[in-house]
């Protein structure tokens, strides 16, 4: 076969092989475009669902948990917690009177004003705090525990104790106020006062945390306590 021939058979092979590897080249692309076009849809989708699992879990987790958890937003300045500021409001369902706790079961104090988006919580390291106490433990009947008067402050007092009444050193002080739930727990005695005159004594309380490190509060929602 004469040179010329075979030069013009391995022009026409690499025509031929370049026309196809370019065709299949196309292929290709087309098929990483259709690819990657998928996986935008899919991750798009699964974002979707993400965020229906989500909300489903927050609506869930709404209707079995009896706490609305909040960050403490700011503190009046040189108030010494008697008043907090967090940063759930109306919007997030908060009403005047709701408990709000320091730690499950451990009363801090209750909601007194409400916005759109903060609301002010009173402590019971305020002087304006005045509820119904019982001293002893939970699980005690309430005839078993001394019956007491907590007045707000730093710390917080307990006054009216019978004098008769036997109340020692780390005794725990629940509250037994009616427009809040019974039997949480406020604090432990850390001091007594009696005096062998006085028909009554007094004593003061602590609590097993540090109020000016608090940094989230719980809220007890759909509360409805007595006035």
């Amino acid at each position: 076969m004469p040179k010329k021939y075979i030069l013009i058979f391995i022009l026409l092979a690499v025509l031929v092989f370049a026309v196809s590897y370019r065709k299949n080249i196309f292929i290709g692309l087309d098929k990483l475009r259709l690819s990657n076009q998928a996986l935008t849809e899919l991750r798009l989708e699964n974002q979707g669902l993400e965020q229906e699992i989500k909300d489903l879990k927050d609506r869930l987790n709404i209707a079995s948990q009896p706490y609305l958890s909040a960050r403490v937003y700011s503190r009046y300045p040189f108030n010494d917690n008697q008043t907090l500021i967090i940063d759930v409001g109306s919007k997030d369902g908060v009403k005047v009177g709701y408990p709000v706790l320091a730690a499950e079961n451990y009363l801090l104090g209750k909601i007194v004003k409400v916005k759109m988006t903060t609301s002010e919580v009173m402590t019971v390291f305020s002087p304006d705090w005045k509820s119904g106490v019982k001293i002893g433990q939970a699980n005690l009947p309430a005839q078993a525990g001394a019956e007491a008067v907590l007045t707000g402050g730093q710390p917080p007092k307990l006054d009216l104790i019978p004098v008769d009444a036997k109340i020692n050193l780390g005794d725990e002080v629940l509250n037994v106020s009616p427009n809040l739930p019974l039997n949480l727990l406020i604090g432990k005695i850390s001091e007594i006062n009696s005096q062998p005159t006085a028909s009554l004594q007094q004593a003061k309380i602590r609590t097993d945390y540090d109020p000016d490190r608090l940094s989230r509060v719980l809220i007890v929602i759909d509360y409805e306590g007595f006035d």
